[in-house]
């Protein structure tokens, strides 16, 4: 069973970033793959937390959040549903504090490659690189979006944030 993880600095206290991520049905907000989300629990952040991630371009995938921790700041979760050549997907980030004004987000999954000895050979030939290739994008999106503001769109295009006031004003 593979299990891939990557790293990355953030200038940001740990808790602002636990802020984005623990927010977990907003996760488009960062993530440069997720055109939008649908809540699919009552709950919208914690254990049992559960949301699909519509993807720009089609598809989607469920994640069920089925482990938990505010003081830790870490979640995991397994993906209850993909259309990927993998099964038995566990995910899940944890946010580490270096200083008061830096701090690293880790990102790790575990998965099964589908097809038997074929996708074995897909996930050492394609897979594994692809994978790095989604975490080091979903962890630059959540580095910009924390350290600007800015929302991240399709194909990583960061878009102003609006501001609450101007909302107000442009909708009333």
């Amino acid at each position: 069973m593979p299990t891939l993880s990557t790293t990355l600095a953030i200038n940001a206290s740990s808790s602002k970033i636990w802020a984005v991520l623990s927010d977990f049905s907003n996760i488009q907000i960062f993530h440069p793959n997720v055109l939008d989300v649908d809540q699919l629990s009552e709950v919208d952040r914690g254990l049992g937390a559960e949301r699909r991630c519509n993807f720009y371009g089609g598809g989607s995938a469920v994640e069920k959040i089925t482990s938990w921790d505010d003081e830790r700041q870490f979640f995991t979760c397994t993906v209850t549903e993909i259309a990927a050549p993998i099964l038995d997907v566990t995910s899940g980030m944890r946010v580490n504090t270096i200083d008061s004004h830096h701090s690293e987000v880790q990102i790790e999954m575990t998965y099964v490659p589908k097809w038997g000895i074929f996708g074995k050979f897909l996930d050492v030939l394609v897979l594994r690189m692809a994978v790095r290739s989604t975490f080091n994008k979903v962890l630059k999106g959540l580095k910009h979006h924390v350290e600007t503001g800015e929302l991240i769109g399709k194909n990583w295009k960061p878009t102003p944030r609006i501001p609450q006031s101007t909302k107000t004003q442009v909708q009333g």
